[in-house]
């Protein structure tokens, strides 16, 4: 039995896996597991999103809660077994791996396992600018959610919330040699970053959220070490913890922009979270992984559906396998042995 479905979850991740589905081109795998639902007795439609694009959405029987996560992922960037999954040691590596193939394949070998009522919601654009959630309208009053995203198997009752922006510094360029004769424009960059880092509402603290700090995802400029560089420009997020104030921040950070020669466009705007461990879905789930494991509680540090989920007033919590700092790289792979405990929580809470 145990080897059965060490080998159901195996296939099930392989194929997942080896179905191409990088933002915007979600379609393929979505139809696959249309198929896969419909085989486990659940109603299934479509809800636009876009002229061309849809999240899949589901039920059976008389749901309270809903389960969901996203089937889209990044580019391959570099992975070696992106779309041709690769096993050893007890693991599989293929882009998806655990941002969120791992957690989709527990899910829907759980649904497989019980007729329990269930209501499973699978977004498109999660990786882009959230619109599969966005768009998404419930066709019930669920009590609660549970998004699977990777969290090392802690339940997560907080998220950060960020401010994203992107930044173009222009300066004036003259000779490397004489250097006093320009205005470096990567200087002035790194001059806004150190202010930045300084600005008192941005030393805001939360015990779930030790990691957590402005990150610097891009940044391009310049020509020639011989050269000032003219031109910089710089893509930074920005990380607001629960507790702390998104408008108050946001004006903190906006009047130091103004302090700079550069130009702004604020990509991403999106408030913090934070849930009682006395709703009923942390009491729920709680129940669940008691079952099979000790139960830690953490904060998600990147933004995930359940932002816009709490919009539209259903309580959520994060939770999956993996370790997040994995997703989006070279070297993402999920435990095969955990993805089978995932399932076994999932279908508990089904059941419950």
């Amino acid at each position: 039995m145990v080897q059965d479905d060490k080998r159901e979850i195996i296939q099930l991740l392989l194929t997942l896996l080896s179905i191409p589905s990088p933002s915007g081109e979600e379609m393929p795998l979505l139809q696959w597991i249309e198929t896969y639902l419909y085989n486990c007795d659940f109603k299934t439609y479509w809800q636009k999103v876009t002229d061309n694009r849809a999240n899949l959405c589901a039920y059976r029987g008389h749901p309270q809660y809903l389960i969901a996560t996203h089937v889209d992922t990044v580019p391959a960037w570099g992975h070696p077994y992106a779309f041709s999954p690769k096993i050893e040691g007890g693991k599989i590596w293929g882009r998806g791996a655990i941002d969120t193939k791992g957690q989709l394949a527990a899910l829907l070998k759980a649904i497989k396992e019980t007729d329990a009522s269930c209501a499973i919601a699978l977004f498109i654009d999660e990786e882009e600018e959230g619109l599969g959630s966005e768009k998404y309208i419930p066709p019930f009053s669920f009590k609660g959610a549970v998004v699977l995203e990777p969290t090392n198997l802690s339940l997560a009752i907080a998220e950060a919330g960020n401010i994203e922006i992107y930044l173009k510094i222009k300066g004036k360029a003259a000779h490397g040699a004489l250097f006093g004769r320009g205005k470096n424009a990567i200087e002035v960059f790194c001059d806004f970053y150190q202010r930045l880092k300084l600005l008192p509402d941005l030393q805001y603290s939360h015990s779930f959220f030790k990691y957590s700090g402005i990150n610097i995802g891009r940044i391009k400029g310049g020509i020639d070490c011989q050269l000032v560089a003219e031109d910089c420009e710089a893509e930074i997020d920005i990380p607001v913890l629960p507790g702390n104030d998104l408008e108050k921040v946001w004006q903190e950070i906006k009047d130091l922009l103004n302090e700079f020669p550069l130009t702004w466009e604020l990509k991403s705007f999106d408030a913090p979270w934070e849930i009682s461990p006395q709703e009923q879905v942390v009491k729920r789930l709680v129940e669940c992984i008691e079952a099979e494991m000790f139960v830690s509680f953490s904060g998600m540090n990147a933004w995930t559906d359940a932002a816009n989920l709490f919009k539209k007033g259903i309580p959520s919590v994060v939770f999956g396998v993996g370790d997040l700092a994995l997703a989006h790289t070279a070297d993402e792979h999920v435990d095969i042995e955990e993805v089978l405990k995932l399932s076994r929580i999932l279908k508990r809470f089904l059941e419950v």
